[in-house]
């Protein structure tokens, strides 16, 4: 096959055989140029000025060497390159003619050195582009794709640039909402209505180059497109884009996280940095999803001291390495792999680096898991929390935050029962001791967190698996990891003390849907009594102990706004320090000696709102 034996070609080869190409068009051009003007292809004035042939093929190599005129090569000659060739071009005619005058030469009539110059830009221009789209049309290896590309403005003409310099893609149109535009074309591309998609049938994919779209406006776009079956891709954000992290043509497959995502709020950098900047703090849990991201941020806020600790030495060891490439030198950074069960362990970290703000992650999260194993849960959650309050309060740590869950508001699992537990002793601890603040960040789910349903999903649909849900019904919040952790640092400024800060999570997702989307989004479709050939079925497993159909923020309605407009204050009962500490000293010895029956009963007591489904 001829494309294969050229495609085995080296550089020097190629530009060799570039050089062959160009001598003959520069003598040919001169030749020609001597004939368009006199009308007579050996005129004497041609004869006499042979001398130019051999001056201007000598200046033209180097000249086009030095001016990169090869770098390019034939697979990607574009504007750029007949610019530069344009340039380079001049430069070899003016030389000529300036080697010329110098040496007292015979020269031609003025009129030929223009004449000249235009020939042989015209030449290397059609000769270039004409090669290059030889050689494309020659690749059978490649499918060209026939794309329409969504939005006509700066975006998608750059787009369109791109691709054409690519040759992998058929441009069919554009497709804008902006009706003056419609009729319109770009580089000759019509521009069309949203509604002509309708029309058509073959398209391989549709081009999102809309950066700067709100997200709302954009789900709107993509389900719009979703529902006519085409598969879509996308340019990069503006902030990769300006950022050079990316470039336009560099197309992106739309993920289930983008159209979950909700329009960026700005952090306020007042309550970013106020309890942050020059202060030495904690983070338990770090390893994990949220204390990973939280310390992620803290370092890039320029704390005096930041220590991690986790029990996983997996989780701490990748932190430990991604937070280097952050800060070079790992003098701010402490890593502790250890237990905050560990009382002696907690009270050396605590009381050798004069910890003054705490952000307390570490806990078993995962619902199913702490029901089958409640004791273990109850100890790591509840007894951490425990061991935390009694430390903080007896080393004056200015200020303790606990990061809870939804699943703390009317619990139906010992999961979300121990973190309500926990919730109970931050705010028995912040009325009895006045010298440390506690307070708590309540939120949902998060994205791509660990176990959580989309890696699970789109494990499955990797695999082709069928995609389980535990209820047609269930409906889970969701926000971004890089949103909670920004919000819960936010919070920790706004704490005054018994705080239980509420995160506004936007709105509830269907687990349903979010299957079905994600199933779509993968360019599969979905396999019902609808549709019996489709790729992937869901496949509803019933709910899991301790699982709830919705979950709450809160559990009275009263919650108040605070000076960031996704982070509100609610007010909860709670029991007094003197009444809870020897409830917990009895849930401690209990839990110690493995009684489950006992450490249950103690959990209704202290949680009566606590009922198993």
């Amino acid at each position: 096959m001829l494309y294969s034996k050229i495609s085995k070609f080296t550089i020097l080869q190629k530009k060799l055989i570039l050089i062959f190409i160009d001598l003959n068009v520069l003598v040919f051009s001169v030749w020609f140029s001597f004939w368009l003007r006199i009308s007579n292809p050996l005129s004497f004035y041609f004869l006499n000025s042979i001398w130019i042939i051999p001056i201007i093929c000598l200046l033209a190599i180097p000249i086009y060497l030095l001016t990169g005129f090869y770098r390019g090569l034939l697979t990607y000659t574009g504007s750029s390159n007949i610019y530069k060739s344009a340039v380079s071009n001049f430069l070899i005619v003016f030389g000529t003619f300036l080697i010329g005058f110098i040496l007292k030469l015979q020269m031609p009539p003025r009129s030929i050195w223009v004449i000249i110059y235009i020939v042989i830009c015209g030449l290397n221009a059609l000769i270039k582009i004409g090669l290059r789209d030889f050689i494309r049309s020659l690749s059978s290896s490649k499918k060209i794709k026939k794309v329409v590309i969504y939005g006509a403005g700066s975006a998608g003409a750059q787009l369109i640039s791109s691709l054409r310099t690519n040759g992998d893609y058929k441009i069919l149109f554009l497709v804008d909402d902006n009706k003056a535009l419609w009729r319109r074309n770009i580089g000759g591309i019509k521009i069309r209505p949203p509604s002509f998609l309708k029309n058509i049938d073959e398209i391989d994919n549709i081009l999102l180059a809309i950066p700067s779209i709100s997200s709302i406006r954009r789900k709107e776009i993509i389900y719009s497109i979703q529902d006519l079956g085409f598969s879509i891709l996308e340019v990069p954000s503006i902030e990769e884009i300006t950022t050079g992290k990316s470039k336009i043509e560099n197309l992106k497959s739309i993920e289930i996280e983008d159209l979950l995502s909700r329009d960026i709020v700005e952090p306020i950098p007042e309550l970013l940095s106020r309890n942050i900047k020059d202060s030495n703090i904690l983070v338990t849990g770090a390893g994990g999803s949220i204390g990973s991201e939280i310390s992620f941020q803290l370092i890039n806020l320029k704390p005096a001291k930041l220590i991690l600790i986790d029990n996983n030495e997996k989780n701490l060891f990748d932190l430990k390495n991604n937070l280097n490439k952050i800060n070079k030198t790992d003098e701010k950074i402490q890593i502790k792999l250890g237990n905050c069960c560990d009382e002696i362990f907690m009270n050396k970290v605590l009381s050798e680096n004069n910890i003054q703000l705490i952000f307390h992650s570490a806990a078993y999260k995962h619902v199913s898991l702490v029901e089958e194993n409640p004791i273990q849960g109850l100890f790591n959650n509840i007894i951490s929390s425990y061991i935390l309050c009694k430390l903080s309060s007896e080393l004056k740590v200015q200020k303790v935050i606990l990061i809870s869950t939804d699943k703390a508001v009317r619990p139906s699992s010992i999961m979300g029962a121990s973190k309500r537990v926990s919730e109970l002793l931050f705010q028995a601890y912040d009325a009895f001791y006045k010298d440390t603040c506690f307070s708590m960040v309540r939120f949902g789910n998060v994205l791509n967190s660990s176990g959580s349903v989309i890696p699970l999903f789109r494990k499955q649909i990797k695999l082709r698996e069928d995609l389980t849900i535990t209820h047609p019904d269930v409906i889970r919040y969701f926000m971004t990891i890089k949103e909670a952790a920004q919000l819960v640092i936010q919070s920790s400024s706004l704490a005054e003390g018994g705080d239980v800060f509420l995160l506004d999570m936007g709105e509830p997702v269907q687990i349903l849907d979010l299957a079905k989307q994600m199933i779509k989004l993968s360019g599969l479709t979905i396999k019902d009594e609808n549709n019996i050939n489709g790729d992937i079925k869901i496949v509803f497993t019933g709910l899991k102990a301790g699982e709830k159909l919705y979950e709450e923020l809160l559990i009275n309605n009263d919650a108040k706004p605070t000076k960031h407009p996704l982070i509100f204050k609610g007010e909860e009962q709670f029991i007094p320090y003197n009444e809870i500490l020897p409830i917990m000293e009895k849930l401690e010895k209990s839990l110690e000696n493995n009684d489950l029956l006992e450490s249950l009963e103690i959990l209704k007591n202290l949680v009566p709102e606590w009922k198993t489904l």
